[in-house]
């Protein structure tokens, strides 16, 4: 018993030691600030951002971080991060988080958690629009929430440098600039106005920062401030004549509208331009000065004059619906014809039963049949291996459906591509992606292999070790924002019943099988080569988008009507951020469209170090 005694105090002594050393604190302190503004805000179909701040004062690290939804347990974002001791970093981490659910974030180095924490989170609603706002005021807007907008309050320093993770705004005001915007920030602003959102510059003396910062795509040259000014069109627009109770009179800046902008009032207080497929709107006063009057919210509603986005990649990660795989129009594989099964089938048949028997009674060894006869079936099966095992191959094959939402007089635009990797075997691969690349799978995508693990931080993005099973098609969604390759100049004009004009294809792409669009309505335009010129005659009325047959190529890798029918008619209630009543299919909006195919693509992914990728690239590029 003492001998017992002592082996225990003995072993006490030597793992204590072990103890405290993994319970004593780790010397990389981190911090985190998630959601739009940084407080948990988000919304369950854009992607956000999650700043991480790391500070080691221990021996040289590598740490990796690691999101993990409650919800999603399949699909994990992660960071990795080199960390000498002694150096702090600010890194920004991409995240796509479903509905309904929470999040940790985990810091791990050389296998071992370092750290973890709960994070927060707040759901913004899918079908109310949302405006971001950059003010020391965040009560500025407060009528528009009871008036079912999301005011989200912003943070000048906190703002993304990635335009992709300001998708989820339909709106973004500045009343004023409490810090300087760097100059990515500002460029992902304009970027992201360029691909559909709207950008409200409030002037005033609050205003003298953000006039400063974004004077080269306001939609006016601003002057110097004025006093008394009159508030007569704002009554206007508000269709209310009492403002001037609230508001007798404004201070605003005295503005000169540039020729290719419009002024909403006539005054000047209130103009507009537009900017690829999105717009900036200036008002010359402080933007504040209105939130006494209770028409306050009706008049920023009929300003803002918003109309319902298209976000394919949310709704694809949430309506387990797998565009690729339901829209291929080729067989993927050289599968044998009909006939050349029956006459497999037929010699098996023949072989392994009178010819068999026939050889074997020659022989008059028919005793041999419990040999001969396993040994037949054996070599048949093992040929209808081989065979099966030529006809898949031994290579990966990557799908690639390439869709760009553009402006006919915009160079950016933003590209979702669909991937559809197919293995001819389970196996696993490593995937490579461009370091802008944000990436994310289909709500079914645990049904299609492994877990898919996003690793950002370096030069690419990657996903390592992706096992995908043996001839499944495994469909990722790649969100980027892209240059926009096509080019249209117009002189289209609505004259009450119809939308008439010249189209000219100045770009160096070549469109096939293309449409004008405007809701419900469409002409077939066929091919446009570069240099092309068509006459648009688009009369309202005809209720023929997608209800007509369209003569599109049959030769194609997609049934290019089928790709129409899914986006707009199958998905439309779930692509829209706030849905309106309309007859579909349709696209909604005012907007006039060109919808064109391209069978040239832009590869975005290597696998294993090399890129073989089959694709198509459908464009919507908005006219008007």
């Amino acid at each position: 018993m003492r001998r017992y005694a002592l082996l225990c105090c003995l072993l006490t002594l030597i793992l204590t030691p072990s103890i405290v050393a993994a319970q004593s604190p780790s010397s990389i302190t981190i911090t985190v600030r998630a959601g739009l503004d940084g407080e948990g805000t988000y919304h369950p179909s854009f992607w956000f951002p999650v700043e991480i701040t790391l500070a080691n004062d221990g021996p040289d690290r590598e740490v990796v971080l690691e999101w993990r939804a409650t919800n999603m347990q399949s699909f994990r974002q992660r960071y990795r991060v080199d960390l000498p001791g002694g150096a702090r970093k600010r890194i920004v981490l991409p995240i796509v988080q479903p509905a309904g659910g929470q999040a940790a974030l985990v810091a791990t180095a050389d296998g071992v958690e370092l750290w973890r924490e709960r994070i927060p989170l707040k759901q913004l609603s899918d079908n109310l629009p949302t405006l971001g706002l950059l003010s020391s005021d965040p009560s500025v807007f407060s009528s528009l929430t009871v008036a079912d907008t999301q005011v989200v309050p912003l943070d000048p320093t906190f703002l993304p440098d990635d335009p992709i993770l300001l998708m989820a705004f339909d709106v973004i005001a500045v009343r004023e600039l409490t810090a300087e915007l760097q100059p990515e920030q500002r460029d992902a602003l304009i970027t992201w106005v360029h691909q559909g959102g709207t950008l409200l510059v409030g002037g005033g003396v609050v205003g003298e920062a953000a006039i400063r910062t974004f004077s080269d795509i306001l939609p006016v040259t601003v002057g110097p401030l004025r006093r008394d000014v009159p508030i007569d069109e704002l009554e206007r627009i508000s269709g209310l004549n009492g403002l001037r109770n609230f508001v007798p009179s404004l201070t605003a800046n005295a503005v000169t509208v540039r020729p290719e902008a419009q002024a909403i009032t006539t005054d000047g207080l209130i103009s507009r331009i537009d900017v690829g497929s999105g717009k900036v709107i200036f008002a010359a006063f402080d933007l504040a000065t209105l939130r006494a009057s209770p028409a306050e919210a009706k008049f920023w509603r009929d300003v803002f004059d918003l109309q319902p986005r298209i976000n394919l990649a949310g709704s694809l990660r949430t309506s387990f619906n797998d565009l690729i795989q339901s829209s291929l129009a080729q067989s993927l594989y050289a599968f044998p014809s009909t006939a050349t099964l029956l006459l497999l089938i037929g010699s098996y048949i023949v072989i392994i039963g009178p010819i068999h028997y026939l050889v074997l009674r020659g022989l008059r060894r028919l005793e041999l049949a419990w040999i001969t006869t396993p040994l037949l079936i054996v070599i048949f099966l093992g040929g209808a291996f081989v065979a099966s095992y030529v006809v898949r191959g031994s290579q990966v094959q990557v799908i690639q459906l390439a869709i760009v939402q553009g402006a006919a007089n915009s160079p950016l635009a933003t590209t979702t591509n669909l991937l559809g990797v197919l293995s001819p075997q389970r196996q696993s691969y490593d995937l490579t992606f461009p370091g802008d690349a944000h990436i994310s799978q289909l709500a079914d995508g645990t049904m299609r292999g492994t877990d898919m693990n996003p690793e950002y931080g370096g030069t690419n993005v990657t996903i390592a070790d992706l096992v995908i099973d043996a001839a499944a098609l495994r469909t990722l969604i790649v969100e980027q924002s892209t240059t926009n390759a096509v080019q249209l100049t117009h002189n289209l004009t609505w004259d009450q019943t119809r939308w008439q004009g010249t189209l000219i294809n100045t770009g160096p792409i070549e469109l096939r099988d293309a449409v004008v669009v405007w809701q419900n309505e469409m002409q077939w335009l066929g091919t446009l080569t570069p240099g092309t010129e068509v006459e648009v005659n688009l009369a309202d009325g005809q209720d023929n988008f997608l209800r007509e047959v369209m003569p599109v190529e049959e030769t194609t890798l997609f049934n290019r009507q089928s790709v129409l029918d899914n986006i707009f008619w199958y998905q439309l209630s779930n692509v829209m951020m706030f849905p309106e009543a309309v007859n579909l299919p349709a696209i909604p909006g005012d907007g006039v469209y060109v919808l064109g195919w391209s069978t040239e693509v832009t590869p975005v992914v290597q696998i294993d170090g090399t890129s073989v990728t089959r694709g198509e690239t459908l464009y919507i590029i908005r006219l008007r």
